[in-house]
Formats: C-alpha cells, sequence, structure tokens
C-alpha cells in the first residue's frame, strides 16, 4: 500500500472545525487505498507566545498530524510576520523530517491549496526528488470573487506559479476553477477530482409530516454566498405562513437584524454551525436546500443535500451546471435577483413532487462516494 504524505494549507482543527472539511473528507476517502500522512501546520495566538503544541489522530490508514504554534512577538508588524513564517517553515520541515524517520520516503507527497503548504513541497522535491501532486480549491482564482489573486503581492504570486508549475499533476473539483487556473497559468493542464460525501451519514430517510414547506440554507454567510438576497427573496413570497427557512452555520447581526426587518422572524430561524451528523438530519427532514452563491469552485452542500434525495434551489453559476441538471437534481435561478428567485421558490412549492428522491439520492451516491473519489485518487498516484 502507498505511503502519501499530505501537506495542507487548510483542515479541520480545533480553532476551526470547518476549515477545510472537505480536505479531511478526501483523506479519508483515500485513506479506503493507501496510507495517508496529514500534516498541518497553523498559528494560533490564543498560545503564550513562543509555545508549540502538536495533536495526533490515527484512524485506519489515516493519521493526522496537527501543529499549532504562536511565534514571540517583536511588536513591529513588518518583522513579525518575517518570524511567524520562519516558524511555519521550520516546524513544516520538522514534522516532515520526523514523518519520513517514522514511515519511510513517502511514494507520493499531496498539497492541498498551493499557498502556503506547496512550499513544503519544493524543498522535499530538491531534497529527495520526490513529485508531488496539487489539489486546488481556492476561490482566489475566480474572476468576480472578492479576494482574488491579483490582490496579493508580487512575492505571493511568483511562489504560486513556481509550486503549480513544478507539481506532476494539479487536480480541481470542477472544470470551473480549472480554466479560471488557466487564465492566470494558461500551460497548466488539470484533472477533474470532486469533492466526496459521505453517504453513511447523508442518504434518503421517511421525512415527518409537516404542514410547511421546509427549506435549509447552510453556509458561512459571507459575502460569496449571498444570504441577504435569500433573505429579500423570502420576504417576497406572499404565502409566508406556508414556508420555513432553517440556516445553518456561522451568522452575524445584520444578517439577524436584517431577518426582523423583513418580518421574517417567525418563517426564517438561525441554527449556528453544527457537525455533520446533525446536519445531515436537519437536510433529511428539508423539502429543498437553497444556495444563492455569487461564486464557488463546487459546493458542496448541494451533493450532500442530494445524496439525502433533497433537490436543490441555485443560483445559475456555471459551476452548479457541473453538479445539478435542471428539473432532475434542482431548479436554477437567475443571480443577483431576489424576484427571480422568489419566482423559483414559488415554482418549487408548486412542483416539489416532481423531483424523484430517491433517484437524486442514488446519482449522487454513486458519482461522489467515498470509494470512486478515493480510487481517482489512488489512480492518480499510480500513474
Amino acid at each position: 500500500m502507498k505511503n502519501i504524505l499530505w501537506l495542507v494549507s487548510w483542515y479541520p482543527n480545533r480553532r476551526d472545525m470547518f476549515d477545510g472539511d472537505f480536505i479531511q473528507r478526501h483523506a479519508r476517502a483515500v485513506s479506503l487505498f493507501c496510507n495517508v500522512h496529514v500534516i498541518y501546520v497553523k498559528k494560533d495566538d490564543q498560545l503564550a507566545a513562543g509555545r508549540v503544541l502538536t495533536e495526533t489522530i490515527q484512524s485506519g490508514n489515516l493519521s493526522e498530524h496537527i501543529i499549532f504554534y504562536n511565534p514571540v512577538q517583536t511588536g513591529i508588524k513588518f518583522i513579525d510576520r518575517i518570524l511567524s513564517h520562519r516558524k511555519y517553515i521550520n516546524l513544516y520541515k520538522k514534522a516532515i523530517l520526523e514523518n519520513i524517520a517514522l514511515n519511510g520516503k513517502p511514494d507520493n507527497v499531496h498539497v492541498h491549496v498551493a499557498m502556503k503548504a506547496g512550499m513544503l513541497a519544493l524543498w522535499i522535491k530538491r531534497k529527495w526528488n520526490i513529485p508531488f501532486v496539487v489539489s486546488e480549491h481556492w476561490t482566489g482564482y475566480l474572476s468576480n470573487a472578492d479576494s482574488r489573486i491579483a490582490d496579493y503581492p508580487f512575492i505571493f504570486q511568483k511562489k504560486l506559479k513556481k509550486i503549480l508549475t513544478e507539481a506532476t499533476q494539479i487536480t480541481v473539483v470542477s472544470h470551473h476553477l480549472g480554466k479560471a487556473i488557466q487564465k492566470y497559468f494558461p500551460a497548466l493542464q488539470y484533472e477533474v477530482i470532486p469533492n466526496v460525501v459521505d453517504t453513511d451519514i447523508f442518504y434518503p430517510v421517511q421525512k415527518q409530516v409537516s404542514g410547511k414547506i421546509r427549506f435549509i440554507h447552510i453556509s458561512n454567510m459571507n459575502y460569496q454566498k449571498n444570504t441577504e438576497a435569500i433573505l429579500d427573496a423570502l420576504h417576497l413570497l406572499k404565502e409566508k405562513d406556508s414556508f420555513e427557512m432553517f440556516l445553518y452555520g456561522s451568522s452575524n447581526p445584520a444578517l439577524m437584524q436584517m431577518i426582523d426587518r423583513l418580518g421574517l422572524e417567525n418563517n426564517v430561524f438561525v441554527m449556528g454551525e453544527v457537525q455533520q451528523p446533525e446536519l445531515a438530519k436537519a437536510i433529511q427532514q428539508s423539502d429543498a436546500l437553497v444556495l444563492y452563491s455569487r461564486y464557488e469552485t463546487f459546493g458542496c452542500v448541494l451533493i450532500e443535500a442530494n445524496a439525502c434525495g433533497v433537490p436543490v434551489i441555485v443560483s445559475d453559476i456555471e459551476v452548479f451546471h457541473e453538479l445539478i441538471e435542471a428539473g432532475k437534481q434542482g431548479i436554477f435561478a437567475e443571480t443577483e435577483n431576489p424576484a427571480a428567485l422568489a419566482g423559483k421558490l414559488k415554482q418549487f412549492i408548486l412542483q416539489r413532487n416532481n423531483f424523484d428522491g430517491k433517484w437524486i439520492a442514488q446519482t449522487t451516491a454513486a458519482r461522489y462516494n467515498f470509494s470512486v473519489v478515493g480510487q481517482m485518487f489512488s489512480g492518480l498516484y499510480n500513474r
């Protein structure tokens, strides 16, 4: 069984259990076929200055080595950034050397999100001539993202280009993301390996009888997710007594005030952040998931809802057409148009029985389950 070393720029941790959780699900899928050793280094301001804390978790063929650090502060921002970066690199190198001492040299190195863990893959390649793969998830390549590559310093862009061009293979979760990367780096070729859905958690069940249509929205409710437009659309629905909307994820005071201002306090319920098993139960009892993003590289919550047999109502952006077929797994609504979204919500209320939940669940599970996606990565390593 191959030994694969994963160097990750994002990963769930005790400070943020949802940071790159889709990367962790990829790791679990790949660990069905390979030994996967994950290393993640994260700055943690809550630690005492100069302290380092390490957590190691072993589960089957997957080991997760998470290192928290808080560098000594000088009070001079420029110098503190340099010291933090140096500490990050040194801790990563130390962890890599310890992993090699324990498990031997890896057959392949796999970087998730090129910057900044990819810098360590370059070091490994120079030192031991071990090839590396990059899986990219970052929205910064997208032209309409609120934070793009062009907003970053030249040195960042130069290092990013070097990581991507020296990788043996680039994988992306969608053609939409791959084409966006090629606009910056035209010579790069990519392979699509999608996100996964845990079908042991997300599967269809018999819904409890309810007198109202139940919608669900899951996100961090930032600019990208455009949750405010969803609230505007709900406000435009005349049949306010006929539906409920449950919001799962991190909220903010402005959103709460908007719910009150639009008179939606009896229709919209903010549930906060929950773990996936609880989230799955909420989806299973919903009639449709609503995701009205301005931009995405994929959209994990869509395949999670579909795996439960629940159709989705989504913004009409390019990437969602890679996941959803109109009228089968969901409905598309014109972007940046709350009135259009309200119309599609109304359409769903009238036509919800037209969707075949059993077919939706079976099709989604067959395409995105752990075994299928894990084999894609395993095949890539073998090549």
